[in-house]
């Protein structure tokens, strides 16, 4: 192998060396991956043999994942409720939904002053007390 002396080389000059060697590492790398695929699949193929059956404890653990059913997000009990339609819940969480944002507008209020006001908790939600005595503070 050649050594090249990178002595007398500017800074310019050896940034783009480094960009350059990094571009001609990752395309040999993608080369020598992609031959040793077609090399691989030519042996598998000449011994009649699948990737399968090469490596089944691979193929069991993913088919088995696969066939896992992911665990539902536990929802969020609601935090808020609309006094006047008790069917309006919101959590406290995320953007805003539309009745709190319409009963703050309908108040002149801000929606921190309705977050506030102990009369919009939801009396459902399994801390309503703590929430409650934390408001009245």
């Amino acid at each position: 192998m050649t050594k090249i002396d990178i002595s007398k080389l500017s800074y310019k000059e050896l940034r783009d060396l480094m960009e350059q060697t990094e571009e001609e590492v990752e395309s040999r790398k993608e080369q020598a991956i992609s031959d040793l695929k077609a090399e691989f699949n030519q042996k598998l193929n000449d011994a009649g043999f699948s990737i399968r059956e090469l490596y089944p404890e691979v193929f069991k653990m993913s088919a088995a994942s696969a066939a896992t059913p992911t665990k539902n997000k536990q929802s969020t009990p609601p935090k808020y409720r609309n006094p006047e339609n008790p069917e309006e819940t919101w959590t406290g969480r995320g953007r805003v939904i539309g009745w709190v944002l319409k009963l703050a507008e309908a108040k002149g209020t801000t929606v921190d002053a309705i977050k506030n006001d102990p009369a919009y908790l939801n009396p459902d939600h399994p801390n309503y007390k703590i929430h409650a005595a934390d408001l009245e503070k």
